[in-house]
């Protein structure tokens, strides 16, 4: 059974990924109250003019099927806007009614040659994993990308989500600085995306795009090398030293020894404030954020809990690596409600879902929506994010409420 804090569907992720992207539109192929909430959920990680288009079915539809409705808005969206590909987020319901959307793309592509379009089969195909609507849709890009000769010595970077798109820059300026041409996947543009297939080593940047990698190893010949995410302190330069490692070069090395020398002030005074005021922290799911914001606070300090959103090969790799260099506890095991895990293990801040937020504000427990953090890679937001976490954690009024519970409500929720 679906917890609380897992409602959010992968067609809403897929939704919010594509829409990132220049070249590429993505139509929403489903009934509108299905429309309706993705819109509302992605309005905190989706471009403000994002185009949404759908089909809207309709009940006689279910009945009598939606193909010509859909063929009907993949012209439509072809004659208004000309995108390079169309990307159908098949739903639900048209899934569950068995409509050939093969044979509708099929018949468009025949009568549109100029246009692209592909589908991905979401909704309940991930009902636990929320962040595969980001993977499926990066793999029916890649379907349908031509093979490209291999430009020597690049390497591929290939994130999580639409959001990732021009996000790589915090990293990724000190492999260009050592001379090694970089393919960042996602990109603003699709133009940009298509050149990772020329990459003759990709570097995943996330634990969630595992198929997307598989899909260019296996079609396009890439080596997939995962180090670990580049986030925090020590995750980024340790991704940066891996990547100088396997490429043998020492001017990326020594790029990051000398950022870490300049760093040092600073990052021994946010290790000394967590010293002074130690936290523990929980990040308990939401689209995979929790992978990279833990190693963040952790490499401060922090005590920190995880409940992990993958299972995947790389999630495997970065949980071991967690488990090791920071003590991370992570908790595989089912339970019940948000607020249950909370009572288990008394963190003073929880990062979660939007959904689970609600089974903890009562509290007023310091509560952090995953999906405010979705780019946090890189040395500039771990070193942000350290020196003002205290601080926007507000514990002056959860301290305040604490004192009123006990005098006055018999230690309840105390």
């Amino acid at each position: 059974m679906l917890k609380s804090y897992e409602h959010c569907c992968s067609s809403m992720q897929a939704l919010a990924t594509l829409g990132k992207v220049e070249g590429i539109l993505p139509l929403l192929h489903g009934p509108q109250p299905c429309a309706y909430q993705i819109q509302i959920g992605t309005m905190t990680c989706r471009p403000s003019r994002l185009l949404t288009a759908g089909t809207l079915i309709q009940k006689s539809e279910v009945v009598f099927g939606g193909e010509e409705n859909l063929k009907s808005q993949l012209s439509n969206m072809y004659r208004l806007y000309k995108p390079k590909i169309i990307v159908i987020i098949n739903t639900c319901l048209p899934q569950l009614i068995g409509e050939d959307i093969k044979g509708v793309i099929s018949e468009v592509e025949q009568e549109i040659p100029d246009l692209k379009v592909t589908y991905i089969d979401s909704g309940f195909n991930f009902p636990k994993c929320m962040p595969l609507g980001n993977d499926v849709a990066w793999v029916s890009i890649l379907r349908l990308l031509e093979p490209r000769a291999k430009v020597q010595g690049s390497i591929g970077l290939v994130g999580r989500s639409g959001q990732d798109a021009g996000a790589f820059t915090s990293f990724d300026t000190f492999l260009k600085r050592a001379g090694i041409t970089v393919f960042p996947f996602p990109a603003p543009h699709l133009s940009e995306m298509e050149k990772i297939v020329s990459a003759e080593i990709v570097f995943p940047v996330h634990v969630v795009p595992y198929l997307t990698c598989k899909e260019l190893n296996e079609r396009f010949g890439a080596r997939i090398e995962y180090i670990e995410i580049p986030t925090g302190v020590q995750g980024t330069s340790n991704f940066l030293r891996g990547v100088a490692d396997i490429l043998k070069n020492q001017k990326l090395h020594d790029l990051v020894d000398q950022q870490e020398k300049e760093m040092r002030p600073r990052v021994e005074a946010i290790k000394k404030r967590f010293a002074e005021k130690p936290v523990k922290v929980m990040f308990a799911f939401g689209p995979a954020s929790e992978f990279g914001l833990s190693k963040i606070l952790a490499d401060f300090g922090a005590e920190v809990i995880m409940v992990p959103s993958m299972k995947n090969k790389f999630a495997q790799q970065e949980k071991e690596l967690q488990k090791k260099r920071y003590g991370v506890t992570i908790v595989e095991e089912d339970f019940d409600t948000l607020e249950d895990l909370y009572d288990k293990y008394r963190p003073d801040a929880v990062f979660c879902e939007t959904q689970g937020r609600v089974e903890l504000t009562p509290r007023l427990i310091p509560t952090f929506c995953n999906m405010t953090y979705l780019t946090a890679y890189g040395y500039d937001f771990a070193l942000d994010m350290g020196e003002k976490f205290h601080e926007s954690m507000k514990l002056d009024v959860l301290s305040s409420w604490n004192d009123v519970v006990q005098r006055y409500g018999g230690n309840r929720h105390a």
